[in-house]
Parts: structure tokens; sequence; C-alpha cells
């Protein structure tokens, strides 16, 4: 499994959940297995996304598409974020607890 870990500093968090929901880069449709959204008890504008895929691959190509499709549009960065995002993409290696498999 890997998982594309993302970081958004966002300006207004329901601002940026609602684009989020809308899924402008087709999460849905690109393999992601599973969506999980964060945010930082400490600061509520500071964002995290796991998504999940079955191959670096897959979640390479949904990187591409969603730096291509929705972070290079300034408005994108100008009206929800401070900064742009980061990502990386990491492979597990092991797993305990809830879900082990």
């Amino acid at each position: 499994m890997f998982t594309l870990q993302i970081s958004y500093p966002v300006r207004d968090y329901e601002a940026f959940k609602k684009v989020f929901d809308s899924d402008p880069a087709g999460r849905a449709a690109s393999g992601a297995r599973s969506v999980r959204l964060f945010r930082d008890t400490d600061d509520e504008n500071s964002v995290a996304v796991l998504l999940d895929f079955d191959t670096k691959d897959a979640a390479t190509v949904f990187l591409e598409r969603l730096r291509s499709e929705v972070w290079d549009k300034p408005e994108v960065i100008g009206q929800l974020m401070t900064e742009a995002p980061t990502a990386r993409i990491l492979e597990e290696t092991a797993r305990e607890g809830e879900g082990a498999g």
C-alpha cells in the first residue's frame, strides 16, 4: 500500500473543505482506496490529507494531476492557502492494531 500524504496550510478551513468535497482532481476515479482528512488540534488551518493507493504509480499519477489541475491555479493558492501544499508518497512497510492484515 502507498499513501500520498499532503499538508495544506489553509486560510479558512470551511472554504478549503468545500473545495475538497467537490473533488476537483478526481480522487474518486483515481484509484484512491481511502481518503482521510485531519486538522491540527492547535491550528485548525493546518490540514493533512492521507490518500491510500494500491501502487506507487497510481499515487504519483494522482499527485501530478492534483498539481497541474488544482495547485497550479493561482486562484487556488491565493484564495485557499497561505502557501503551496507539500506532498510525499509513503510506502507502508508494517501495520499493527486495527486494520492490520
